[in-house]
């Protein structure tokens, strides 16, 4: 009693003083309150410099957080002033996520919900912010949100303990829900989904000895907001998928090329949790067997060459494996995704070639961490799905070769987008907006039928290899000059009547293919671009005294003729 009317005593003496002192010592006191973590005498000093200073956001925040740290706080002054914050600040997903929290704490479960759906329309769904909405809306009763949260929440990566603890609301929420039949099968299946057995939790349930006021008084953990803004960030994974600087394949999935074929999957029980890759392909399977769902760890799974019988099963039993990454689905005779899709969430790559695709389900869309999607040799497809401009983390898409006649607007969303290869196809029209791709640094367009390229292509900053070669295209846009760092580009085969000039600002190409297309000569200051080394050209058009100027200018120049394409230095190169 003595302490605390100690503490309330200095409190009074803080509050009556502050007022007292100049704008300056009132800082400093506080600074000093702040740094040491005494809440309570920073708590009226920041009251006094609000008072001198009304309008600043900052300063309402910095209440709010000191305020959510005392022992008697008033949470319903904590959502004020973090709701004053977001006046101005209203894209600070950070502090939305801490306002839901305080509305957690005072009970006011509804407005946390909302709260949560909004952090989650911002940022997508991911882990933390799913396990928040499931927590929120099973104490708050919604069992039917709780549940389905709680579904999604499994389908992503996370350790042991947090997914065996989401595996266990998830089946409360069906029990408190009022499917209690289903939660007894789930709790008995414990050990199929690759957590231990638990029978008193089951026992349980059989005979309703379940209290919902213990298993809803959820906490709060004291935390950061660097740890927050950790927790909830919408991000694309470091791995880089182009380890080896190749942009037209990639160097993760060809780790696992001659990953040695998998023929007793039992076996492995003993060590599953050191099983992160399996191949499965070829294998005759018409379903996934139950043993495969047991390994947690799972990070790579070829199913390549395996004709399934149900897809949407196929596709509920991927989305137990909660750490799959990397998933081969080449020649499953698939004609189209199930919606179910969807639920896998976690996946990095993805490869779907030689099916026999129509469409591709909108849901694809859904796979927010997707970094590689090759949907290559599935030659009925005629475009992608809206939903294509949803994959913000791509970073390479194979449609080679296709039927398709235009690449969607909606892929020019897909800003990490490193390589594109589109080539052996109909494609007529790309993105307007391609130019918004500033990461591309490879595009392989070549054998289409394009026209024309859009203005906006003299945005992409980062492009090194252009292959345009076997289109229709007649003349380049101006601003075709801008992209600086192009090394490699190909135009032959093209339906150019007059010398492209664009290409003279391209100053740092090196190897420039002209053949097979309708101008005559070749301006000798195509000499003067400072990084060519290797021009290739049709001879039997242009004239030897032409290819005898252009030497001139640049004696080190190899101005090659078409039939001699084999002496081009580097990497293959497609036209």
């Amino acid at each position: 009693m003595i302490r605390l009317i100690m503490a309330l005593l200095l409190c009074v003496c803080a509050s009556s003083c502050s007022n007292l002192l100049s704008d300056e010592e009132l800082q400093e006191r506080y600074n000093t309150a702040y740094n040491n973590r005494n809440w309570e005498n920073s708590k009226p000093l920041i009251d006094e410099i609000i008072k001198r200073n009304p309008d600043s956001a900052e300063l309402h925040l910095s209440r709010a957080l000191i305020a959510s740290k005392t022992e008697n706080r008033d949470l319903i002054k904590v959502v004020e002033d973090l709701s004053l914050y977001l006046t101005k600040y209203p894209n600070d997903d950070v502090i939305k996520t801490v306002r839901v929290q305080a509305y957690f704490l005072d009970n006011k479960l509804d407005l946390a919900l909302k709260g949560i759906n909004e952090v989650i329309a911002s940022k997508g769904e991911n882990a933390y912010l799913l396990a928040w909405k499931g927590n929120i809306a099973f104490a708050n009763k919604q069992f039917d949100i709780a549940e389905q949260s709680y579904k999604e929440r499994l389908t992503l990566e996370g350790d042991y303990e947090d997914l065996r603890n989401t595996y266990y609301y998830w089946v409360l929420s069906k029990y408190f829900g009022g499917n209690k039949e289903s939660a007894m099968w789930e709790a008995a299946a414990l050990q199929e989904r690759g957590f231990e057995i638990d029978r008193p939790f089951l026992e349980s349930i059989e005979k309703d000895q379940l209290d919902f006021n213990e298993l809803a008084d959820f906490k709060v953990p004291d935390v950061a907001l660097s740890d927050i803004k950790e927790a909830i960030k919408n991000y694309c994974s470091d791995v880089n998928i182009f380890e080896d600087g190749i942009y037209f394949k990639s160097a993760l999935i060809n780790r696992f090329f001659r990953l040695e074929k998998t023929k007793n999957l039992d076996s492995l029980l003993k060590t599953k949790v050191e099983v992160y890759s399996l191949n499965l392909s070829y294998s005759n399977l018409k379903e996934l067997p139950e043993t495969l769902l047991q390994f947690k760890k799972l990070e790579y799974l070829n199913l390549s060459g395996n004709r399934f019988k149900d897809k949407e099963k196929l596709f509920n039993d991927l989305a137990k494996l909660p750490n799959l990454k990397i998933l081969e689905l080449n020649r499953c005779y698939l004609r189209a995704l199930p919606d179910n899709i969807k639920n896998l969430k976690g996946l990095m790559m993805l490869s779907l070639t030689f099916n026999d695709f129509r469409e591709l389900n909108e849901n694809i869309g859904a796979l927010t961490k997707l970094k590689y999607l090759d949907i290559g040799s599935n030659g009925k497809l005629r475009d992608l799905p809206q939903s294509i401009g949803d994959l913000r983390c791509l970073q390479m898409l194979d449609i080679s070769p296709n039927g398709m006649r235009r690449l969607r607007d909606e892929l020019a969303n897909c800003s990490e987008l490193v390589s594109i290869v589109a080539n052996a196809g109909t494609i007529k029209t790309l993105p307007e907006d391609i130019g918004d791709l500033i990461n591309l640094k490879h595009l392989n367009l070549a054998a289409n039928k394009i026209i024309a390229l859009p203005n906006s292509i003299g945005g992409l900053s980062s492009l090194e290899e252009l292959s345009l070669g076997t289109n229709d295209i007649e003349v380049l846009p101006k601003s075709f000059s801008k992209l600086k760092k192009l090394d490699y580009c190909g135009l032959s085969y093209n339906r150019f009547k007059e010398f492209p000039k664009p290409v003279l600002g391209l100053k740092n190409v090196q190897n420039l293919w002209l053949h097979n297309n309708g101008f005559k000569t070749i301006p000798a200051e195509v000499a003067n671009l400072p990084k060519l080394t290797h021009l290739l050209i049709d001879h039997e058009i242009i004239t030897d005294e032409n290819i005898k100027t252009i030497k001139s200018v640049n004696p080190e120049l190899r101005v090659i003729r078409e039939d001699s394409r084999k002496l081009v230095k580097g990497r293959k190169r497609k036209i």
